[in-house]
């Protein structure tokens, strides 16, 4: 949805100006220091290029991975992510998800924010509707199969319980051996893409069974959406973490 996607924006915006200050005061701040207690130790670095690239590039990569872990554990409501479903959402994910997977339910928690901002009035600019964005059809197949009877996607424990019967079934329909976290992130491409269209962009990649091999086809198969795609599961992986870490 257009108003996910500029959040995520502005949270890019803010995490890498975040990280370049970071970075460039750290770098003064190391400047500074390592003229004082390591004058010797200094001078013979910077006698040898090869010791002197090693010791400003871990310099630089030890600042980034601290921006990183600020940046990356940064508590999930302070991004905006609610907490009020969660029961919905667990109780879903332990009832149609395999078993082991059913105690990672923050999954199901970031791909329904990345759908909707966990909004139940949600409605898309396709028309796609509820905290799962169901598009009509789909909404009323897995309607029937659950026998839910016609029930409207804005309704919170039956959108978030269909989606989560959804999404295993589209996880179960990739069945070639391949790790467990390919086979969600292919999952939540068809989830948003269609699973044909995913299944096409496999046999474009020679049949591949890994996810990065298989995404990589699909801008043969849907164009530019298919940059939303990799996104929109970016994006999940993002939010992901950001709920796990503020646990």
């Amino acid at each position: 949805m257009p108003e996910v996607a500029g959040l995520s924006f502005l949270i890019d915006l803010v995490y890498t100006l975040t990280s370049a200050l970071l970075l460039f005061y750290g770098l003064r701040f190391l400047d500074k220091r390592s003229g004082r207690p390591w004058k010797g130790t200094m001078a013979t670095i910077r006698q040898d290029p090869l010791a002197s690239a090693l010791y400003h590039g871990l310099r630089i990569l030890a600042l980034c991975l601290f921006a990183g872990l600020l940046m990356g554990c940064a508590p999930a409501h302070a991004g905006g992510i609610p907490d009020r479903y969660d029961s919905d959402i667990q109780e879903a994910v332990h009832r149609w998800w395999p078993r082991g997977e059913e105690s990672r339910w923050e999954w199901w928690k970031a791909q329904l924010y990345q759908e909707s901002q966990l909004n139940p009035e949600a409605v898309s600019p396709v028309g796609a509707r509820g905290l799962a964005q169901f598009m009509p059809g789909t909404w009323d197949d897995v309607c029937r199969q659950l026998g839910y009877g016609r029930v409207s996607p804005h309704l919170v424990k039956q959108a978030v319980n269909a989606g989560a019967y959804y999404m295993v079934r589209l996880r179960n329909a990739w069945t070639s051996p391949r790790p467990e976290i390919d086979r969600w992130d292919l999952a939540r491409a068809s989830y948003n893409a269609g699973f044909g269209n995913i299944l096409k962009a496999q046999g474009l990649a020679g049949g591949a069974s890994r996810y990065a091999d298989i995404i990589a086809a699909l801008p043969s198969v849907t164009g530019r959406h298919a940059q939303e795609t990799i996104i929109y599961n970016q994006r999940i992986h993002r939010w992901y973490g950001e709920i796990t870490c503020s646990r």
